[in-house]
């Protein structure tokens, strides 16, 4: 990390142009792994019997916040108390890296966290940091309390890298395809649509046989295209080279190379022909509820929400989001946040913060998800949970996330993209142009495949490969 200060730097400058225009087998002799987890509960994990204070930072608000608070609390009460260890919860501003990254740039450990909440974007920051604590070196040394396996298979692959996992997959949702059941019975709509070519029959159906203003509503971000790009093929297709950033840096825009993004546009073609799509998000979550749009493509954590949005007024479901292709495998990459562990000189601090990173990743801590969020629980034992059966009473469409997850390939995961907030700017601009018929399919596809690696190319001269 001789290029730490300079990449910091360059880091800064990116999100500040934004802003004016989300293995080897290390040997388990090491020196960390003399105790386990469960011998720890015996002994503090301070040699001198006192409290190891643990700072966590994150960028949850709302409903999200309170869950996490809770989850906080009981770990402070309970694993942390038995440990001699307490967490405090420190909110950041979403994405949560700005402190960090100056923090970074003179090895500020005293303002540095412990524990720290980051999307798929911001691994970039971290991936080669020197006080980075690899999540898998830890699962070897230290796994009484939530084992690798009991996760779902593309959380793992999603937060490895080189076959490592880097973090721990920590609130995770799928992107869903949401309709109105009552709409649908009424322009005689039998089959949920599986695929774009199916959706845009649909759709026909929806704008000749009702009078809802909009068939679909989906406005097309850099986390809807990686997602219809992810899930093309039977194993899934990377949005970027090196696996999408999971065996190498990623500085080409694979899609881009191999097909799947010239298939998606084809296929999109044919929903923006119908003209029953809106191409801008406005209201989506309110438009939808008041039954101005029959389908809407959104996360799975909006579950909840839109149950209290709607109420009553008409029958509702969600589905797993389409797929490009016919012979597509459905499914969904795991979007959402991880939990990252940076040492900050202090190897009590570092067990500590590995005891409370299996705790949130446990199956107490990610039932807790099911009460107010549509987040997807991590953890597959909470299948067998009362939390889980409970909630599915409350709120069935949350099996479908679920499920959807737990049968998605493992190929299938979230890309490390550099300077995402430019590039999903990009995306969002030209597919928005594209659904307005103000740019053709081949005008789209240029200015997304040059658009694109430019930002990567412009990325990687700000931060070249050390």
């Amino acid at each position: 990390m001789k290029k730490i200060f300079s990449t910091v730097l360059s880091l800064i400058c990116i999100c500040g142009l934004v802003a004016c225009s989300s293995v080897k087998q290390p040997n388990k002799q090491n020196d960390l792994n003399q105790t386990s987890v469960a011998e720890k509960k015996q002994e503090p994990s301070s040699a001198n019997n006192k409290m190891t204070e643990l700072t966590f930072w994150h960028s949850m608000d709302g409903a999200y916040a309170e869950v996490l608070n809770r989850q906080v609390k009981t770990f402070n009460e309970g694993i942390g108390k038995k440990n001699n260890i307490h967490v405090t919860a420190v909110f950041q501003e979403w994405p949560g890296t700005n402190a960090l990254t100056m923090a970074m740039s003179s090895d500020d450990i005293a303002n540095m966290p412990d524990i720290i909440q980051l999307y798929a974007e911001n691994v970039s920051l971290i991936r080669n940091y020197k006080r980075t604590v690899w999540a898998e070196d830890m699962f070897t040394k230290y796994s009484d309390l939530t084992k690798k396996q009991d996760l779902l298979a593309n959380t793992i692959s999603s937060y490895s890298i080189k076959g490592r996992m880097i973090g721990v997959p920590y609130n995770i949702s799928a992107l869903l395809m949401y309709y109105n059941e009552d709409l649908f019975d009424k322009a005689g709509i039998k089959e949920i649509p599986k695929n774009l070519s199916d959706l845009s029959k649909a759709m026909k159906e929806l704008k000749d046989k009702t009078n809802v203003k909009h068939a679909l509503n989906v406005q097309v971000s850099q986390f809807e295209l990686e997602n219809w790009i992810a899930t093309q093929g039977k194993k899934g297709t990377f949005f970027g080279n090196n696996d999408s950033g999971h065996a190498g840096p990623l500085n080409k825009f694979a899609a881009a190379e191999n097909g799947s993004l010239t298939s998606f546009l084809k296929a999109w073609q044919n929903i923006i022909s119908t003209d029953a799509y809106k191409p801008q998000n406005d209201s989506i979550k309110e438009e939808f509820a008041n039954k101005d749009s029959a389908i809407v493509i959104m996360t799975s954590s909006r579950i909840p929400a839109m149950k209290k949005l709607i109420g009553d007024k008409f029958k509702w479901n969600v589905a797993p989001i389409p797929t490009v292709n016919a012979d597509d495998k459905q499914g969904a990459f795991p979007s959402g946040a991880g939990l990252y562990i940076i040492n900050r000189d202090d190897k009590n601090k570092v067990k500590a913060a590995w005891i409370f990173n299996q705790f949130m990743i446990s199956n107490e801590a990610q039932s807790m998800w099911l009460e107010k969020t549509g987040y997807v629980p991590v953890n597959q034992k909470v299948l067998e949970s009362e939390a889980y059966k409970k909630a599915l009473t409350d709120n069935p469409q949350i099996a479908v996330a679920f499920n959807t997850l737990k049968n998605t390939g493992e190929n299938v995961v979230s890309a490390f993209v550099p300077a995402q907030n430019i590039v999903n700017k990009i995306i969002k601009e030209t597919m928005l142009k594209f659904g307005k018929h103000e740019i053709s399919m081949d005008e789209a596809q240029t200015q997304l495949s040059s658009g694109v690696q430019k930002a990567f190319d412009e990325y990687y001269k700000l931060n070249p490969e050390s």
